[in-house]
């Protein structure tokens, strides 16, 4: 399938419930009702604080026909009953809500990451595939739609080496709300996935696994080194510090230099650093969470059978157990 084609898939009116009422509940909410156009057929699950998040619901017109509960179970008990579930809540639960969406039958997309260490994310791995559902972990960016042109217009250039920066400034306001990471996470295993992911879209089946590692003492940087059986190696750099907010990768080939600055909407592409356009049929699709949904919805409703993404669930939870390892390393 094509990305335009998860563009229209997100627009399913596929019952959803969503796990979580806080930033990412509520964001993906955003994303889902401007996908479909209603609320109809969405209920957000919010344990925490449900009357609040109810009337923040209430005042806002686009979220009209709305169901706000407490628990999944109660979600369960709609008119319209939900077929899958988004489980945004807080990093710490992110295994125990989706086992509990898994319990009644769902199909799962979890926030990254999947759980704060990778044995309890097997768990979930493993209740999935004996229930024969779909498990899908979020990362957002790898859905951008300068990287697949750009990997496609690469192929054949060769063994490719990468280096990703991802740069934040405090208290930086996304989405609505003011950005923070859980303190059940650490930096660099919390933006791993990212990592993982986009790596994934220009060296896809090529086993990255993680070389080296290294966390500031105060949490605020991190470098993690990459490498992949063919021969490349690649760097991935994280400030959530920095002067101002910056999204930029570097691809090295033996044929030239290419690189995409998606610290904007699009991602501003340059080949042997001359710019070079967005397929003009791409412009339109200027949410990578609204790619991410369709991809999704378009393994639920079997219109393709596997993740458009070329790596699965158990090589993500390999490189996190290779960071808390070269992670272990570093601090001896």
């Amino acid at each position: 399938m094509e990305l335009a084609d998860f563009w229209r898939a997100a627009a399913l009116p596929i019952p959803l419930v969503i796990v979580g009422g806080g930033r990412w509940g509520r964001t993906w909410l955003s994303v889902v009702v401007a996908a479909r156009g209603s609320a109809e057929g969405v209920v957000l699950a919010a344990r925490s604080r449900p009357d609040e998040v109810l009337t923040w619901a209430a005042a806002r017109a686009e979220l009209a026909g709305l169901t706000v509960v407490s628990t999944v179970a109660e979600a369960m008990l709609v008119d319209r009953q939900p077929q899958a579930a988004i489980i945004s809540s807080r990093p710490r639960d992110h295994v125990r809500d989706g086992m509990d969406a898994l319990g009644h039958g769902l199909h799962i997309l979890v926030e990254k990451p999947i759980g704060v260490d990778p044995e309890s994310g097997r768990t979930l791995v493993a209740a999935t595939q004996q229930m024969k559902r779909i498990l899908v972990v979020g990362t957002e960016f790898a859905y951008l739609p300068a990287f697949h042109q750009l990997s496609e217009e690469l192929v054949g250039a060769g063994t490719a080496d990468m280096t990703l920066i991802w740069e934040d400034v405090e208290n930086e306001v996304r989405h609505g709300a003011t950005k923070t990471r859980h303190e059940e996470t650490g930096l660099l295993y919390d933006l791993l996935p990212h990592a993982f992911s986009i790596f994934g879209v220009f060296v896809p089946n090529a086993g990255l696994r993680i070389g080296a590692a290294l966390e500031s003492p105060d949490g605020r940087q991190g470098r993690i080194e990459f490498r992949d059986d063919r021969g490349g190696r690649h760097e991935f750099c994280c400030h959530t510090k920095a002067k101002a907010r910056r999204r930029f990768l570097d691809i090295r080939t033996k044929s030239g230099h290419a690189s995409v600055d998606f610290s904007g909407v699009h991602g501003l592409m340059t080949i042997n650093s001359q710019p070079h356009a967005l397929d003009q049929r791409m412009l339109a699709m200027e949410s990578t969470l609204r790619l991410e949904l369709g991809a999704f919805l378009s393994q639920v409703t079997g219109a393709t059978d596997a993740a458009f993404l070329e790596w699965d669930v158990s090589g993500l939870l390999a490189v996190q157990e290779d960071l808390k390892r070269a992670l272990a390393t570093a601090g001896t």
